[in-house]
């Protein structure tokens, strides 16, 4: 097919149909939970004069959420491709809104590799591995003090199955993230992977200096998310105190991210989490009000916004990058 050609198919036939399918999905992902009225209506009735500054802050980190995403996003590139932080960005952006709609948020590599020029796309789509294991390993680690809390103010036998299982679930995750150059010759090691080797050779583009970086930043993006829910429950009227809140959604984070689910699901998931775990480590039984419409404000603010405007990067796609 001529280069021209491609480019009108490209612009102005499967980019507008494939924003219109993104953006009707993310409708549905919305509209499937009936109440974000009622969320939004809750929200107004909690806000006053006292409050209403923490609600800023709430708002004011989801940007920074991306931001540091991004620039761990554009560190991962820097060994492949270098990119601006802007088109970096942008290709964040459209991972969340392939990952809003896909099991498990697998879409988001392949949102964000559309964004990635021709030749480059697998060896980015590998880069993304990297950026996914370093997130498991903060959440993973500060799931190990949410349990460790949770022993302490109500233990049980299952609760400290819980806390090996996290242990090594963390160690695992930081063995495999500082050691992952060597995954570089397993396609040379295997014939099965043969056919990966050009991708695996990515993971020893990384220095132990780079690692630690985007580490850093999986840090401050965690923080970032788990400082927003708490915020958002206490606005609602939950009460709980900083420490204790930090330690137990830190634990609801890491519950969340080794139960398999769709991100429609995962709100459902996070709710019922939530309110189990609020009830159990900080005898919070009047407010689950507040933990479920914070459980979903945080999902709209977090993930609903950006994937809306990821979709419209669609519109600015290229047929050479």
């Amino acid at each position: 097919m001529h280069k021209n050609t491609k480019k009108i198919w490209l612009h102005y036939v499967i980019a507008p149909l494939a924003l219109l399918v993104l953006l009707y999905l993310i409708y549905r992902q919305v509209t499937a939970r009936g109440d974000i009225k009622e969320q939004w209506q809750r929200l107004r009735e909690h806000l006053n004069t006292g409050n209403i500054k923490w609600l800023v802050l709430v708002v004011l980190l989801a940007p920074a959420n991306w931001v540091l995403e991004s620039l761990k996003w554009q560190k991962l590139l820097s060994r492949i491709r270098p990119v601006v932080f802007k088109q970096a960005f942008k290709s964040m952006l459209s991972g969340m809104s392939f990952s809003l709609v896909t099991p498990n948020r697998v879409g988001d590599f392949a949102g964000r590799i559309i964004h990635v020029g021709q030749g480059y796309k697998i060896k980015a789509a590998f880069a993304s591995v990297i950026g996914s294991v370093a997130q498991m390993c903060i959440t993973a680690s500060f799931g190990i003090a949410g349990l460790i809390y949770l022993n302490v103010v109500n233990g049980n036998f299952y609760t400290k199955l819980a806390l090996g299982l996290a242990f090594l679930i963390a160690g695992s995750a930081l063995f495999l993230f500082f050691n992952i150059n060597r995954f570089k010759g397993f396609g040379k090691k295997y014939k099965q992977l043969r056919k990966l080797n050009f991708g695996l050779r990515v993971f020893s583009f990384y220095s132990r200096k780079d690692l630690v970086y985007i580490l850093l930043l999986a840090i401050g993006r965690f923080l970032c998310y788990n400082l927003q829910f708490l915020l958002l429950i206490n606005i609602l009227g939950a009460g709980v105190p900083l420490f204790p809140g930090i330690l137990v959604s830190a634990l609801m984070f890491w519950t969340i991210s080794v139960v398999p689910s769709v991100a429609m699901l995962e709100l459902g998931v996070r709710g019922f989490v939530g309110i189990y775990l609020f009830m159990d480590a900080t005898n919070l039984s009047t407010e689950s009000l507040a933990i479920l419409s914070g459980s979903y404000l945080l999902w709209f603010i977090n993930l609903v916004v950006p994937a809306i405007l990821g979709s419209f990067t669609l519109l600015r796609l290229k047929t050479e990058a």
